[in-house]
């Protein structure tokens, strides 16, 4: 697993390179809702991907157009009948140690989507890719602030670019 602050120096180009060669023959499925700023991570990414990616990739979880906790087994579903020899890249926001917070985790294997929020989700994905934007307790994820709407706008920028960097 890697794990990085998105304001280290360097670690966008950093997250490019550990990237570059995990993401042949993906596509990208973006999990959260802009409806809880702190779970907008997932859906932000996905614009952004879709809005700027040059070299064509399947981008799935949109703003408007989410993939939840109500709607992901039968999205996943979908998306593995229709693309069934491609990696799953699953992007999403996290909870973690207050030191944590700002910074991405990439890991190989898949993610429990909602175990923070106990929902009892199946794993997914080949690849992981986790924007930490609270403390583990839960106390200020679904409160909304100017302060987490900044940290997930910083994280979700930094994952998009790392992105487009690497898959280019």
């Amino acid at each position: 697993m890697i794990e990085i602050s998105v304001d280290e120096s360097g670690a966008k180009q950093k997250v490019a390179r550990a990237l570059k060669n995990k993401l042949a023959n993906c596509m990208i499925v973006c999990i959260g809702t802009e409806k809880v700023v702190a779970d907008s991570i997932g859906p932000k990414v996905g614009s952004l991907l879709n809005e700027n990616m040059t070299k064509p990739v399947f981008v799935y979880g949109l703003e408007n157009a989410n993939i939840t906790a109500e709607n992901l087994t039968r999205a996943i579903e979908m998306i593995k009948k229709l693309h069934p020899r491609k990696k799953l890249v699953v992007i999403d926001a996290a909870v973690g140690e207050q030191n944590q917070i700002g910074k991405i985790q990439i890991s190989d294997g898949s993610i429990v989507p909602g175990a923070a929020t106990n929902k009892k989700l199946k794993q997914v994905g080949d690849l992981s890719i986790v924007g930490i934007v609270a403390d583990k307790n839960m106390q200020d994820f679904y409160a909304p602030s100017c302060e987490k709407s900044i940290l997930v706008e910083k994280i979700s920028q930094f994952i998009a670019t790392t992105l487009i960097m690497a898959i280019k």
